[in-house]
């Protein structure tokens, strides 16, 4: 009995003493300092009140991971069993090949570069080597990516031009403007139109006088978001 009693002793003697006098409209909370204060009863509680929120939503946000990340591994294992590896394999990709050009719009004619604005897709692709999986889709001569991720891009072009017999020099109103070949990339959130991977080729006099032909390939690794849309460009769609 006297063991406990020196306890009590203890523990009251040990406690933060409560001001005597507290004025109206003032309140006394645990604080982030101290054990105990007292103030604005409006500031004290909002104090408190923020300090507590924070402290479960970060535990609330702790758990809500946890289980996402326990509910990922359980799907993920569930989606092995019924697929097995293939499910994993299920990357979005397209390859397209061209088609008859339309002619040229008016805001093109005096551009450096020209979009590509047809290519085989859909039905016409059953004739050819090109295919669309896993939600890439065909969108006014663009190919638009369905989720965020790191993708390989790459175009293969022929290019004709004709030559004067006479001396051999390419048909062109300015030789010194390159040959371009490029792939771009959209996004409509973005506004604006960026440049991924250009080669660019100088006109050369070809060995029979008459045409030249060139072949220009491109490629990259490119991180890209979903819903944007890529297209190729070359500097002279007649080629």
């Amino acid at each position: 009995v006297v063991a406990c009693l020196i306890i009590v002793l203890a523990l009251v003697w040990t406690m933060p003493e409560i001001p005597k006098t507290v004025k109206t409209g003032e309140i006394c909370l645990p604080s982030e300092i101290g054990p105990l204060k007292c103030g604005s009863t409006a500031d004290l509680l909002h104090g408190y009140l923020e300090r507590e929120i924070a402290t479960k939503y970060d535990e609330v946000k702790r758990q809500d991971q946890e289980k996402q990340e326990n509910h990922l591994k359980k799907v993920s294992a569930r989606l092995m069993n019924i697929y097995d590896k293939s499910f994993w394999e299920m990357k979005p990709a397209a390859k397209l090949t061209g088609k008859e050009q339309p002619d040229l719009r008016k805001g093109d004619i005096s551009a450096d570069m020209v979009p590509i604005r047809e290519w085989c897709n859909g039905r016409e692709l059953y004739d050819t080597k090109g295919f669309m999986r896993y939600g890439i889709r065909y969108r006014n001569g663009r190919l638009v990516v369905p989720v965020d991720g790191t993708y390989f891009i790459y175009s293969n072009l022929d290019f004709f031009e004709s030559c004067n017999p006479s001396s051999g020099l390419p048909d062109v109103k300015d030789i010194n403007k390159p040959i371009k070949h490029g792939i771009f990339k959209f996004n409509i959130l973005e506004g604006e139109e960026e440049e991924l991977v250009t080669n660019v080729q100088p006109h050369t006099i070809p060995t029979n006088r008459y045409y030249n032909s060139y072949n220009s390939y491109v490629s990259s690794l490119v991180e890209l978001k979903a819903g944007d849309e890529l297209s190729v460009k070359v500097s002279n769609i007649t080629y």
